[in-house]
């Protein structure tokens, strides 16, 4: 019954956000909208400089998205994190953080809060639009803490190319000079240059690249104390083996190893390790 609600109430609102003629018109109705059915903190914001909608709540910018919605909150956004990329391990003051494929900073925030201002975010993303939309998210929230860095982690350091789609979670990495040019570096390298001493969390959501991301960190799992990754077997129909390769990966470095049995593909290609 509770769903059906939801639907119609979306139906209902999205229809008359159709009819209203200037983004910033319907920027303040979701808002009101929001106000009333969500959170009393939420707002929502159009940025005419990128042409986008910022979706606001106690405070924080949460992130920039291409049409607004009012069914947002930060408690649920948290509340989704904990359930997921930090189901086995939160994050805590001081921490040192790898977010490989940080994507828009759907994390960011959250693992800024966590680790304070003594802990340090390194994120990551190939993604040139999406690695924009996370500086801005960094700047209007003013993280200082996390370094954004605008490359792809191969298995060897080596130019890529990415193919970037509508949804900034099924961007493409590959070798074959299709799309846009970006530094490939493998995280030992990347550890090395960087001088980081140890990564308390590892996330990586990087659609498929897990093998290679293997492959270049043969070091760095050394200094690794917690890891999640989300294993795009689902992507490929040829039989890649990511998450078994995965698993075998982290419990040959000393990790125990758990996993999501939701049933759902996305959810349940998650692989968490815990160095024992």
């Amino acid at each position: 019954m509770k769903r059906f609600i939801r639907k119609t109430t979306e139906s209902i609102v999205n229809a008359i956000v159709a009819l209203l003629p200037k983004k910033r018109q319907k920027a303040l109705f979701l808002s009101f909208v929001s106000r009333i059915l969500i959170q009393k903190t939420n707002t929502i914001e159009y940025d005419s400089e990128h042409d986008m909608y910022w979706l606001k709540s106690n405070g924080s910018h949460l992130y920039m998205v291409k049409e607004p919605y009012f069914y947002f909150s930060k408690t649920k956004l948290y509340n989704g994190i904990k359930k997921i990329a930090c189901k086995h391990y939160v994050p805590k003051k001081g921490d040192v953080i790898l977010d490989v494929g940080a994507g828009i900073g759907t994390e960011t925030l959250f693992f800024n809060e966590h680790i304070q201002k003594e802990g340090k975010i390194y994120s990551i993303e190939a993604s040139k639009a999406s690695h924009e939309k996370l500086v801005e998210l960094c700047s209007k929230n003013k993280i200082e803490n996390s370094e954004n860095l605008h490359i792809a982690i191969t298995d060897h350091n080596q130019d890529v190319w990415i193919e970037e789609s509508d949804s900034y979670q099924v961007d493409a990495v590959n070798t074959n000079a299709k799309g846009i040019k970006v530094d490939g570096i493998t995280l030992d390298h990347l550890v090395e240059i960087k001088k980081i001493e140890k990564i308390d969390f590892l996330k990586a959501n990087i659609e498929g690249s897990e093998l290679p991301m293997i492959d270049g960190m043969r070091n760095a799992i050394k200094i690794t104390k917690h890891i999640a990754v989300s294993c795009h077997d689902f992507l490929f129909e040829d039989k890649r083996q990511i998450k078994e390769k995965m698993t075998h990966f982290l419990e040959a470095n000393g990790f125990e190893v758990f996993y999501n049995t939701t049933g759902h593909q996305v959810v349940d290609s998650w692989v968490y390790g815990k160095r024992v």
